[in-house]
């Protein structure tokens, strides 16, 4: 049985535990193929994917780079989500990436380094600032997320917003 997303982040002991726990448990929730968390330091820009959980060994990222890495200046061009992420606490929930529009954003970039058919794009904000995203993705398929999808990443987007800054401030060197 899997555990429940909003339960994992109630009172952690280990944000690490925590977090990779989370990416399983919402993979399962959401039916999704997989669960990325990508964090940064809305200060000093150092960024780094710190946890992710894929239900097939196809599905999972290359391992990341050791270390938080500066953020590359090309990203918000790059990567119209991201430019999004920057100035709107909103998730995107996009159903197919073959029929999202380039301002919504580029599909090449998806597929060169995501892989990804569908994903939901949830940034984690605090004060302000965005300290990263939460991204669960299908692969092969379009998918729709249903109201209770996207309440469920609304709801586990405010507790990380509690929880990233702790976590970043702890571990971005």
């Amino acid at each position: 049985m899997a555990q429940d997303p909003e339960q994992l982040l109630s009172t952690p002991v280990n944000l690490d535990i925590a977090f990779r726990d989370l990416m399983r448990a919402l993979c399962a929730t959401l039916s999704a193929d997989r669960c990325s968390l990508f964090l940064r330091d809305p200060d000093t820009l150092l960024s780094r994917m710190t946890h992710s959980w894929a239900r097939k060994p196809e599905f999972e990222l290359p391992p990341p780079p050791e270390g938080w890495r500066p953020q590359s200046p090309s990203l918000p061009d790059d990567d119209p989500m991201f430019a999004e992420a920057l100035v709107n606490p909103e998730a995107l929930c996009i159903e197919d990436i073959e029929m999202a529009g380039p301002d919504v954003l580029n599909a090449e970039f998806e597929r060169k380094h995501y892989g990804h058919r569908a994903l939901v794009h949830a940034p984690i904000y605090c004060d302000g600032k965005m300290y990263g995203i939460l991204e669960p993705s299908v692969f092969g398929n379009p998918r729709i997320w249903s109201k209770s999808d996207r309440t469920m990443v609304k709801a586990v987007q405010r507790r990380l917003g509690v929880l990233v800054p702790k976590y970043v401030s702890e571990n971005c060197r």
